[in-house]
């Protein structure tokens, strides 16, 4: 089926377990959609939790699963992370009853979907997966005409949509929004019945999923900045799903550029490429439930056993620790990492825990200090790309417009000094060795993603801009001198400049001025060239 991205559901499968057949897909809606055989195998084994896990009743969790075609190519092209990427999102149901073959009914509703919205999918799930277990296909087929009613996926759009019989509402956030966790406002009459109101599509409770590692929330978002690898290691696909997104999301608004899975299996297709002692680790994190990673994965550098209970804190513990076969699977976090930034003294504001405030108030603090810490380390090199732009003087409306000058590592760190970090780092109380930390994360794919987003932002800008002074610029002064040949070149050029406006954004007043370029030079070319050239230049 050819996919549409401003879809929101790719498909729904159910996944039943059959004492002789083991996991298999029973049912997919729809039924045109297509899955390659091993893409259907990793998600028959993913749609279950381990044996180990001991979940029983309602489980929910996600997992992220890498498209079978084009592995080469987009394994090398980190800007289109998420769209080689299939999230599923689990509401698994096991109920105990002697009519069941081993005493167990175990089946999970899946719902497919190309988009990282963690919260806004999970509520979805758990209002359709119950109707389907209580009323069989037809909530899946109704849910699924609901979907098809919804408007496309707009960036900065807000909605109220139905679902089932209820409503939810929702905000789609985009680079253009000033705040996060901000209500937002929903246009004309409210839908019957009462909606619910989702604050974010993203974040899930951040904060208790952190709690027992807030003591060493500076080292594991150093870990992610750098783009580290790191397991996690959980008694159920709901805690590692929950931490692996939980990390991944550390240094927002900063996006994460490597590949990471939210719950992993030892029959993923891929378990040989993450498990091999033959090459360094691969830049991942991995959330895994199976005992058997404790020895596969013994190798990696950075480990955290979450302890069953959530509130415990975990301690730092030496890696050679976890490779022990006596304290192997022994909660905590081993990893040898030296953070450069010293542990900030704000963070026990964090910790100050007291039962008395409310779980959204919390969250919102987190967020709010893990947003300001990634912000203090992009200002510096927010303001050395700034320098690297041309100078408006240096545009010429009659050749190629510059592009941003190359990064140079040594003069970004020549750049720094005393005042401007003591600038930022105040704001959060953070010393520490800045400098090579900027030097580690110039060699990461978060910085290469970054800069590649930042470097196509200002060569469009100045595109722009040069597009605006051609459309400026005294055509007809300009022609007085010039040969046929030379002014023909011109109008091949104002026709691409008016197409490249296409492409940026249309702007009437700008084509407008364009058009009349067009017509002005037209009309000294020789009549017979007219007639050829004009129908290319019916703008």
């Amino acid at each position: 089926m050819s996919e549409n991205p401003l879809h929101w559901v790719a498909a729904v499968a159910i996944v039943n377990f059959d004492l002789e057949l083991g996991q298999s897909i029973e049912h997919v809606e729809p039924a045109s959609f297509l899955l390659t055989e091993q893409e259907r195998l990793n998600i028959c084994y993913l749609a279950f939790p381990d044996s180990n896990s001991g979940c029983s009743g309602d489980t929910c969790y996600h997992f992220r699963i890498r498209k079978e075609y084009n592995v080469a190519k987009q394994r090398d092209d980190i800007t289109s992370r998420d769209t080689h990427f299939y999230y599923g999102y689990v509401f698994f149901r096991q109920t105990k009853g002697e009519q069941f073959k081993r005493g167990y009914f175990q089946k999970s509703f899946v719902l497919l979907t190309r988009k990282p919205y963690i919260n806004l999918y999970s509520n979805i799930v758990q209002i359709i997966a119950p109707q389907f277990f209580e009323s069989g296909k037809v909530a899946i087929e109704v849910a699924m005409h609901n979907f098809t009613c919804w408007e496309p996926i707009v960036p900065g759009k807000s909605y109220q949509v139905p679902l089932l019989g209820q409503v939810l509402s929702f905000h789609i956030p985009s680079v253009k929004d000033k705040t996060q966790n901000k209500p937002k406002e929903f246009p004309g009459h409210v839908l019957a019945p009462k909606p619910v109101v989702l604050r974010s599509i993203m974040e899930h409770d951040v904060y208790s999923t952190l709690r027992p590692l807030l003591p060493h929330i500076g080292i594991l978002w150093e870990l992610v900045l750098l783009s580290e690898p790191i397991v996690v290691f959980g008694p159920s696909p709901s805690a590692t799903s929950s931490l692996v997104q939980t990390l991944v999301s550390l240094t927002a608004p900063l996006r994460y550029a490597n590949d990471y899975r939210p719950y992993f299996t030892i029959h993923d297709s891929e378990f040989q490429e993450f498990t091999s002692k033959t090459h360094a680790p691969s830049r991942i994190i991995l959330g895994v439930t199976n005992p058997y990673f404790n020895k596969a994965l013994q190798h990696w550098p950075n480990v955290i056993i979450l302890d069953s209970d959530p509130d415990k804190n975990l301690k730092i513990l030496n890696p050679k620790e976890h490779s022990s076969s006596s304290l192997r699977g022994k909660p905590g976090f081993y990893t040898r990492y030296k953070p450069y930034l010293n542990k900030d003294k704000n963070v026990k504001k964090l910790l100050r825990n007291d039962r008395q405030r409310p779980a959204e108030v919390e969250n919102i603090m987190l967020r709010r200090y893990l947003t300001e810490l990634t912000h203090t380390l992009m200002i510096p090199l927010e303001q050395y790309i700034s320098s690297l732009m041309p100078l408006q003087k240096q545009l010429n409306p009659f050749r190629q417009p510059p592009l941003l000058q190359q990064f140079q590592q040594d003069a970004f760190i020549a750049s720094l000094n005393d005042s401007n970090l003591k600038i930022n780092t105040d704001l959060k109380g953070l010393r520490g060795n800045w400098k090579e930390l900027y030097r580690r994360f110039i060699k990461s794919p978060n910085f290469e993603l970054w800069f590649q987003s930042k470097r196509t932002e200002a060569n469009q800008r100045l595109e722009l801009l040069h597009i605006q002074q051609l459309s400026e610029a005294d055509m007809y002064s300009w022609k007085m001198d010039k040969h046929e040949v030379e002014i023909v070149d011109m109008l091949l050029w104002i026709r691409d400049r008016y197409d490249a406006l296409q492409r940026l954004g249309t702007n009437p007043d700008i084509q407008d001025h364009l058009k009349n370029h067009i017509d002005t030079l037209l009309e000294v070319v020789p009549t017979d060239l007219q007639s050829t050239l004009k129908p290319a230049f019916n703008l």
